[in-house]
């Protein structure tokens, strides 16, 4: 298991071993539980975006939203080699 040293304020310090203390947690299994909880709430923001995005693909009908005519093979290259 990993070990993490943390270097916080004394009153903010004061303030953590209260709340664990008041949760009858250790400190080190209270800081634990935020750290995990807060990766979570990134976790669920990052997949509602996904979601939000997903749903909204197509969901503009506007003629002006058209996908690009594809690019033939020898122009792609061409335009490859010319980057090296």
């Amino acid at each position: 298991m990993a070990q993490i040293s943390l270097y916080i304020q004394d009153s903010m310090a004061d303030k953590l071993i209260a709340a664990a203390k008041a949760r009858d947690y250790s400190v080190s299994k209270y800081v634990a539980l935020i750290v995990s909880e807060k990766l979570n709430e990134e976790d669920e923001g990052e997949a509602r975006k996904r979601r939000v995005l997903r749903d909204l693909r197509g969901a503009i009908k506007d003629s002006s939203f058209t996908e690009p005519p594809e690019i033939s093979w020898e122009a792609d290259t061409q335009r490859r080699f010319d980057l090296l």
